[in-house]
């Protein structure tokens, strides 16, 4: 008895499931349910730039630079003018992290600086983007955002630590520490070279709806933009950095 039930109920569930993809075919061209979409959400993942640090400075022997958290939130908002096509933006506030670690040495290898910079930003970050749209079951849709960002730095901090180990003129190895903190944006302390604070570049992101109110997804953004600089032009080789970011999202829809 028990099992002809569990039968039934599970033929009525799974006939109900398939109904609702019938409904609503995997690409549907009809208008949009909701002209307006708006969420917010949470970001969570990795921020890194890629640089040409040694094919740049001969000095530099050594190089590694390595990703560091990015973490934030904000608000999306998406214009539905069908209901697998939208165009969409989103305000961000980001928080993110990197390391550069380096070895510098002069030309008669007389003295030898290892150098760790620790970089972290606070940026504001606006995406505008197409927004494809698939359902992927009844109640789950697939979504594909592809377009581009700008992003404004509104604070940072580039911690400094370097290690000098020389020979003196009496053949004597001296060993020299100096740890600093300066600005990360537009100022001549920035190792080597400082950044500018705008940027701009492609956005590529993804996400499944699950009832149309939670969403799980994630984003990439890479910098078209060289955001290095040298403040005041002092004729000093600048070297050429991109941004590269990596985030998963998760998003509830008002």
């Amino acid at each position: 008895m028990f099992r002809r039930l569990n039968i039934l109920l599970a033929s009525v569930i799974l006939s109900a499931f398939a109904a609702g993809i019938e409904a609503r075919s995997f690409v549907d061209f009809s208008r949009a349910d909701h002209f307006l979409d708006i969420d917010v959400h949470a970001i969570g993942g990795g921020h890194v730039v890629t640089e040409n640090y040694l094919g740049c400075f001969s000095e530099i022997s050594e190089m590694n630079t390595s990703a560091g958290p990015s973490i934030g939130m904000g608000v999306s908002v998406v214009f539905g003018l069908h209901d697998w096509f939208g165009v969409g933006t989103q305000l961000n506030l980001m928080f993110s992290r990197f390391r550069s670690n380096m070895a510098v040495t002069n030309e008669t290898i007389t003295s030898v600086s290892n150098i760790f910079l620790r970089n972290q930003t606070t940026t504001f970050n606006i995406p505008v983007f197409v927004q494809f749209r698939f359902n992927a079951a009844s109640n789950v849709r697939w979504k594909i955002d592809t377009g581009m960002y700008y992003s404004y730095g509104i604070d940072g901090r580039q911690k400094q630590s370097i290690y000098t180990s020389q020979v003196n003129s009496l053949g004597q190895l001296v060993n020299n520490r100096i740890s600093d903190k300066v600005p990360f944006y537009n100022s001549s302390e920035t190792f080597i070279n400082s950044y500018h604070r705008a940027d701009i570049g492609l956005h590529i992101g993804t996400s499944l709806e699950f009832s149309r109110r939670f969403s799980i997804g994630g984003i990439v953004q890479f910098g078209l933009k060289n955001v290095a600089c040298i403040p005041g032009n002092v004729g000093i080789k600048c070297p050429n950095i991109h941004n590269l970011t990596y985030c998963l999202t998760i998003g509830y829809n008002l």
